[in-house]
């Protein structure tokens, strides 16, 4: 006697989303922004860091010390050095772009393709920001002239902010 199994769902037709999941494409789309947020939060630090040294002067062959100039000096002379890192501005900026933007799909989204376009120029917008957040302070601490700094003269520099941060310290060469 054969036996009746209830029909089998087509693989090939279309899913009807439940209602309670009629928000379901907004939702993939907030939690891809998020997710963007968040890589766009550990690539930025990870990749903003650097460091730049110099020491005018040295040491002469006696172990006494020697100025720019090579001249024999009683003074250590002075060595800078700058650490550059995360600048605060960019992850508020960032944490801007998240929230004005669940705001505006709040208060101004229309429709789910509105919302959705929204949600995606955000993330490209953190993207953007970041990347070129790393590229503008990369390039920018490159380009700082390091070896024209003269301790006597207070030469000053022009760091990128608010792209990154950058601590600069001023030590006596030691031995």
């Amino acid at each position: 006697m054969p036996t009746l199994s209830p029909p089998q769902p087509d693989a090939a037709a279309p899913r009807t989303p439940a209602p309670g999941l009629a928000g379901r494409e907004l939702v993939v789309q907030i939690r891809r922004l998020l997710v963007v947020t968040l890589v766009a939060c550990l690539f930025y630090p990870v990749f903003i860091g650097g460091s730049r040294s110099f020491c005018p002067g040295g040491f002469d062959a006696d172990g006494g010390f020697i100025d720019r100039d090579g001249q024999t000096t009683d003074l250590a002379p002075q060595c800078l050095s700058l650490q550059m890192g995360p600048g605060p501005f960019v992850f508020a900026a960032i944490a801007a772009i998240v929230l004005v933007t669940l705001g505006r799909v709040i208060r101004v989204a229309d429709d789910l393709e509105s919302a959705t376009r929204m949600l995606r120029r955000a993330a490209l917008a953190i993207m953007i920001v970041a990347g070129l957040s790393v590229v503008i302070a990369q390039v920018w601490f490159a380009l700082l002239p390091v070896t024209e700094w003269d301790p006597a003269s207070g030469y000053i520099f022009l760091f990128p902010f608010p792209f990154a941060s950058v601590d600069l310290t001023i030590t006596p060469l030691t031995p």
